[in-house]
């Protein structure tokens, strides 16, 4: 696993800082170069990044490490693209496929015209991207930012300010072999830190005639620039220890052991920051899941954390809440997040457990209400587990992911009721015991879903079977009948509240 620090560039000279400004310009113009002749020879045979990266080098004037870093950045941004193409695909078809079912089933007149509109967006855009891809074609891309860029049409910022904000770019991939990163290195010298900057001037050492009559080769040699780096540290105000993971540490021990790290230069609000991505070493799992493990269900406001033993046995149930998640600034949350993975590692090592989630993939491919909207696009999902798998990594937990399907259905009509939890936890107990392997059958109770039904088929009276060898077939299948019977009242609240009524109805 990897992790990157945010450091500081400390007050570098003036002309240090042209320096570095002038090599952010021409490294930013060589991958914006790059990208296109990347994107117009994405099908062509005979293509080679090795001759593209020379053509950089002598147009922009980079030493050859430097032009690959270059047309590197400038490959991923066109792999994202084609990842994006295919996800914004799929997206609009789900969305098209929602709104035809909505005409299906009946819109109101007041509503119709509404979603005609929608639907209309929703089959050009749809248009647009399939245009793309039938073509072999991407969509563009403003380097930069689109928002920069139409305030630079709207003439609202200069020229020059708009550049400054298109530049402001260096990037320095770390090499095993050159001792750690090549153009970027950090350097520490007396008990101070500081980053060695390969800049663009250089000199060139001009051939001489030896004495046995060869001639020397001409090297060119950059001038290097030394500036003081600071790396963030956080310590504890009463005992003056560290709060947390000691990255500063890592990462100098990352330098002394000469092993391979990345540096990105970004100029923000007239600093220079350095962000340092490096190879964390894994810590050794000391909390496993060979005797009980925590299921995990991942909420917007919270989560829901159920504990079994190996054997598939309850032992637990606790919910994690904090509404503060649907409400707070992106600053705020990202610190409640870590808060929370915090506390989830601690009931795990209390315990000497692993730790089993949902391995989920968040798609947009449906309209939903503002209300719906406004708290699925303020779910953190992703950070959560990330800083989640993250502090697992780093304190020796065990970490396994299972798949999604089913789990809150599972829950809900199999083991709410039987240990008293609320929906969440009940999916939570499902995760767990899905990353043991178990089964869930469905319950005696939802047998009656699967009596064979009459049908007339060609005239003839025939009865299907609705029992289906799959797991998850058959749950679907409950689910589907739940729907049915229940109506608009088929939610969590009104099933472990009604049960009573609902198994009398099954029954009947």
């Amino acid at each position: 696993m990897k992790a990157t620090l945010r450091c500081l560039l400390y007050n570098p000279s003036n002309e240090d800082f042209d320096l570095i400004s002038d090599m952010m310009n021409h490294f930013c113009k060589a991958k914006h170069f790059a990208y296109k002749r990347l994107e117009e020879n994405r099908f062509t045979e005979g293509f080679k990044i090795h001759e593209l990266s020379k053509i950089v080098s002598e147009n922009y004037g980079l030493n050859s490490r430097q032009s690959k870093d270059a047309v590197e950045q400038a490959r991923q941004t066109m792999i994202s693209q084609v990842q994006l193409l295919n996800l914004r695909i799929t997206e609009y078809e789900g969305k098209v496929e929602k709104l035809l079912k909505k005409f299906d089933k009946g819109v109101k007149l007041e509503q119709r015209h509404g979603l005609i509109t929608k639907l209309d967006k929703r089959l050009r855009k749809l248009c647009t991207y399939l245009t793309h891809k039938t073509n072999n074609t991407l969509p563009s891309v403003i380097f930069g930012g689109k928002e920069n860029f139409y305030n630079r049409c709207k003439g609202t910022i200069s020229k020059e300010d708009y550049q400054l904000r298109r530049n402001n770019q260096f990037v320095s991939r770390g090499d095993k072999t050159k001792k750690g990163n090549p153009n970027l290195r950090i350097v520490i010298k007396d008990t101070n830190i500081y980053l060695e900057i390969t800049t663009l001037e250089s000199t060139t050492k001009e051939t001489r005639l030896k004495s046995d009559g060869s001639v020397t080769k001409s090297k060119i040699t950059y001038k290097k620039i030394l500036t003081p780096i600071y790396i963030p540290q956080k310590l504890s105000k009463k005992t003056g220890k560290i709060n947390g993971f000691n990255y500063k540490n890592k990462l100098l021990m990352q330098v002394v052991n000469e092993n391979p790290y990345q540096v990105e230069l970004l100029l923000r609000d007239g600093k220079i920051y350095a962000h340092v991505t490096f190879e964390l070493e894994k810590t050794e799992v000391t909390n496993n899941c060979h005797n009980f493990i925590i299921g995990i269900d991942t909420n917007p406001d919270g989560l829901a954390l159920t504990m079994i033993d190996n054997k598939g046995n309850y032992k637990w149930h606790y919910y994690l809440k904090n509404t503060e998640l649907l409400t707070a600034s992106s600053t705020r949350r990202v610190n409640l997040c870590g808060e929370l993975a915090k506390s989830v590692v601690w009931a795990s090592k209390t315990y000497g457990c692993g730790i089993a989630v949902e391995d989920l993939k968040f798609i947009n491919d449906k309209d939903v209400h503002s209300k719906i909207a406004r708290k699925t696009s303020q779910f953190c999902y992703r950070l959560i587990l990330t800083m989640l798998e993250s502090a697992c990594y780093k304190n020796g937990v065990e970490f396994i992911k299972v798949k999604p399907q089913y789990t809150s259905k599972i829950g809900l009509y199999k083991y709410c009721h039987q240990y008293g939890m609320d929906v969440h936890n009940g999916a939570a107990m499902v995760i767990a015991r899905r990353s043991y392997g178990f089964k869930e059958k469905v319950p005696k109770l939802y047998k009656g879903f699967f009596k064979p039904i009459p049908i007339i088929k060609d005239g003839k009276l025939t009865y299907t079977n609705t029992t289906y060898s799959n797991e998850w077939s058959n749950w679907f299948n409950v689910s589907a009948r739940f729907k049915m019977i229940l109506q608009k009242d088929c939610y969590p609240g009104f099933v472990i509240k009604n049960r009573k009524d609902i198994r009398d109805m099954i029954l009947a």
